[in-house]
């Protein structure tokens, strides 16, 4: 039992310490856009992790399991979002018309 605990402890600091999308994120925004707009992108970030963990202790985590209509609006929801976000980042990618 100490053996598996222990493992679990090694294996479980390994992932948190472990730099993920989030941190490549505000890297590259701060590289990009400079410090400020870095530091902003960091705090939305861990915005994002504050209300999702105050959604999750409020119970919406065993709504989505239970109910598969409500994960399916949200994915829904989460997938036009990011399609949002890609048509504008070409939008903006294009070049202007003279």
């Amino acid at each position: 039992m100490l053996t598996a605990a222990l493992t679990f402890a090694v294996v479980a600091a390994l992932m948190t310490i472990t730099p993920g999308l989030d941190t490549v994120l505000v890297l590259r925004t701060t590289v990009s856009s400079g410090r400020r707009v870095g530091y902003l992108a960091g705090v939305g970030v861990a915005t994002g992790c504050l209300v999702w963990a105050a959604a999750s202790a409020a119970g919406l985590t065993a709504v989505l399991a239970a109910s598969q209509l409500a994960f399916d609006a949200l994915r829904m929801a989460g997938a036009g979002y990011l399609l949002w976000l890609g048509v504008r980042a070409l939008w903006g990618a294009l070049p202007e018309a003279a």
